[in-house]
């Protein structure tokens, strides 16, 4: 009766494995499909590649005898400074002439001394501007109940944006004064010598 019971279950089993068993198989075929897939495009990618158009070879045959035909570098650059131009030799500037050199160094250096000026001017401005913000400031903070004074933090607020405004004035000024002292330094070296 064993035998019967065990052959009677290994015949109703065996239908239930028998798709478990090709379900197996099944992955690797479609493993073996995808590989076999991928290898064929990637033989199909490097035979298009290698077909396509080849590369110019160039040798004496195919080369052009006007200079100039073949630019691998690019085309001519102008020079960048003038005193490389053609008659502008830097060890023979232009003649100035002595009047109109004066005339443009003493322009210069009034401009000069009017920036300077200014400069000092906005500084001085710019230090009664901060001082004034750090004892309001001081003062607004030094309150017990400081957070509630809006109109008290409204002020230091635009205070503060009149010192950047300021801060920029001041940059401005200081970047004009080293281009006039840059223009004063160049009128001075145009200065013609002094006859003995």
């Amino acid at each position: 009766m064993r035998i019967a019971r065990w052959a009677f279950t290994v015949f109703l089993i065996t239908p239930l494995t028998a798709p478990l068993r090709t379900a197996s198989a099944m992955p690797r075929q479609q493993d073996d499909s995808l590989a076999a897939a991928a290898r064929r495009a990637q033989d199909k990618k490097a035979r298009q590649a290698s077909s396509s158009k080849p590369a110019k070879v160039w040798d004496n045959d195919n080369l052009p005898d006007t200079p100039g035909a073949i630019n691998v570098i690019g085309p001519d650059q102008p020079p960048a400074d003038s005193s490389a131009m053609p008659g502008n030799n830097a060890a023979n500037p232009p003649a100035v002439d002595p009047k109109t050199a004066a005339a443009n160094r003493s322009a210069a250096e009034g401009d000069l001394a009017s920036a300077k000026n200014k400069l000092a001017d906005l500084k001085a401005d710019l230090d009664v501007m901060q001082r004034k913000y750090e004892m309001d400031q001081s003062s607004y903070y030094g309150k017990t109940n400081y957070a509630a004074d809006k109109d008290g933090a409204a002020a230091l607020a635009s205070e503060k944006a009149d010192i950047d405004d300021k801060l920029d004035e001041v940059a401005t000024a200081e970047k004009q004064l080293a281009e006039l002292q840059s223009k004063v330094d160049t009128a001075s070296a145009d200065k013609p010598p002094a006859a003995k």
